[in-house]
């Protein structure tokens, strides 16, 4: 998902609170926001810069499904950068140069959910740590939940209205040479 703007968005649209633990995941969606507008580390100057999130969606250990989202990163490839931090721990090496991340969605992941609470109170969900659906003593990989388990309810369907067919306006016959015309003040 593109999206140019000036500010940043708060993400993905998340309605419910994860519940904390280690969970198989599957990467739904990459949102990508170019030209955010951010103060630059210890200034007052701004600068635009590029970032992106990640959706996860999980079964919790109540069967529910729940999503989560990391924090926005930069797009950047410098090896210390978040982004490339996240994805090495997640691939278990280095992105390739000109690989694109949004080559994931649909991928599956062991993450780990914690919550924190805000300086205003509020509890939210972060995931803490990624790491491979498969390593040299594990591998989840049939526990990855199909994307599509996470789609939006569909609307309670409704059964077809169909409307009446128009009846069309009544018009005289039209004239036929052959027909004789009882009226004798038409021309024809």
């Amino acid at each position: 998902m593109l999206t140019p703007q000036s500010e940043s968005s708060n993400g993905f649209q998340i309605d419910e609170l994860a519940p904390a633990g280690d969970y198989v995941a599957t990467c739904l969606d990459v949102a990508d926001e170019f030209g955010v507008t951010r103060k630059k580390y210890q200034s007052e100057e701004t600068h635009e810069i590029d970032v992106t999130r990640f959706l996860f969606g999980f079964k919790g250990q109540d069967g529910s499904l729940y999503k989560i989202q990391t924090f926005e990163m930069t797009q950047s490839t410098s090896p210390r950068a978040k982004l490339m931090v996240f994805l090495t721990a997640w691939l278990s090496h280095s992105p390739k140069m000109n690989w694109d991340y949004c080559d994931m969605i649909g991928q599956g992941a062991v993450i780990k959910v914690e919550h924190v609470t805000s300086q205003m109170g509020k509890v939210y969900a972060k995931i803490a740590g990624i790491s491979p659906i498969k390593t040299s003593l594990n591998d989840y990989s049939q526990q990855v939940i199909p994307v599509d388990h996470f789609a939006a309810p569909a609307a309670a369907a409704q059964a077809p209205v169909v409307a009446p067919a128009p009846t069309p306006a009544s018009a005289p016959p039209a004239f036929s040479p052959n027909d004789s015309n009882p009226d004798a003040n038409c021309p024809f």
